[in-house]
């Protein structure tokens, strides 16, 4: 329902600068010629206007060939004009998007299909959780159910309906319960935690319970990855030799976690502090001094990380336990 203009040719001119302890801040006045590709105007000229900066934080610069969304309010000369809302990027989505679902379905097939079933079932639902917490109801209670469909769904959907995926849903749910227990024992035992540097413009009353369900969710993939991984392992091994001793049983349980505790840990690293890499860029350019960010201003983040550390290393020894009691029948072992 918004006017999209493709711009065609651009006029930039200097128009001031403004001096800082980082530099020079200079700003420039662009005249956008393009083609009206939508609506009762399509394929008519438009003039827009716009003004950008060199570090680009509060301003975009457009380029010969973006198409931008515009509020067209008038008629200048022979050029429809008005306000530039914003460029338009769902065309690169739609790329990305269609070239992840080829990708995923060209190389999985039939499991790649429930992956894709899987991940839209999760993200509706995360949707429809978020909505249910804007109209008053907690934000815990949300993220436990969340966390028991999540770990159900997508296990069952991509491992299928059999008792490996029965042990993996039993370890992630065991291991990631065992974790949080842990995190609210050492919080008795300290003055809680410090929600001060939490990045909300709003402080709520439930600081806590969201940052209980950071932690949930935060390290819940990785327990499911590591659950799943073990049971499949500790299956094929089954299946194979159904004479095989426990104790070799679980040396290959231990091979296989010690594996890929080490790579799962360093996924947990990678995606809690690339998250934080603009915030801690931008508070450095801004005079503080990286010491004093990791301190002060990163607390949650190493909160959340070594919390899914741990959760992973656990679910290592749980997902041996629960896999040797539930396969104890048709393991015929020979000790």
């Amino acid at each position: 329902d918004t006017t999209i203009v493709k711009i065609d040719r651009i006029e930039n001119t200097f128009n001031h600068e403004v001096e800082s302890k980082r530099g020079a801040e200079k700003y420039y006045d662009q005249t956008l010629f393009g083609t009206v590709m939508n609506g009762e105007n399509k394929g008519e000229p438009a003039t827009l206007r716009n003004t950008f900066s060199s570090s680009g934080v509060f301003d975009d610069q457009y380029k010969e060939g973006d198409e931008v969304f515009v509020q067209i309010d008038s008629k200048d000369g022979q050029s429809l004009t008005g306000p530039i809302l914003g460029l338009k990027r769902d065309n690169i989505a739609a790329v990305l998007i269609a070239g992840f679902i080829l990708l995923i379905l060209l190389t999985a097939k039939r499991k790649g299909l429930f992956t894709l079933l899987s991940l839209s079932i999760n993200i509706v639902l995360f949707i429809y959780a978020l909505n249910l917490y804007a109209h008053g109801h907690n934000i815990l209670f949300l993220s436990n159910c969340l966390a028991l469909f999540f770990t159900c769904a997508s296990l069952l959907l991509v491992a299928g309906y059999n008792k490996k995926t029965f042990a993996a849903i039993l370890s992630a749910l065991i291991s990631i319960g065992i974790t949080m227990v842990l995190f609210e024992i050492v919080l008795q035992f300290t003055d809680g935690v410090d929600y001060a540097f939490m990045e909300y413009i709003i402080s709520p009353n439930d600081l806590p319970e969201i940052f209980f369900s950071q932690m949930l969710l935060g390290g819940l993939g990785a327990i499911m990855d590591v659950a799943i991984t073990e049971a499949s392992a500790m299956d094929e091994l089954v299946v194979k030799d159904k004479e095989i001793t426990r104790s070799a049983l679980i040396r290959s349980g231990r091979e296989v976690g010690n594996d890929i505790v080490g790579t799962m840990i360093n996924v947990m690293l990678f995606t809690y502090i690339c998250g934080s890499i603009p915030l801690i860029v931008l508070k450095m350019n801004s005079g503080i001094r990286l010491h004093t960010i990791i301190l002060w201003h990163l607390p949650m983040e190493l909160y959340r990380f070594l919390l899914g550390s741990i959760g992973i290393v656990l679910t290592i020894p749980v997902s041996l336990l629960v896999f040797l009691l539930l396969f104890r029948r048709q393991r015929r072992a020979v000790e």
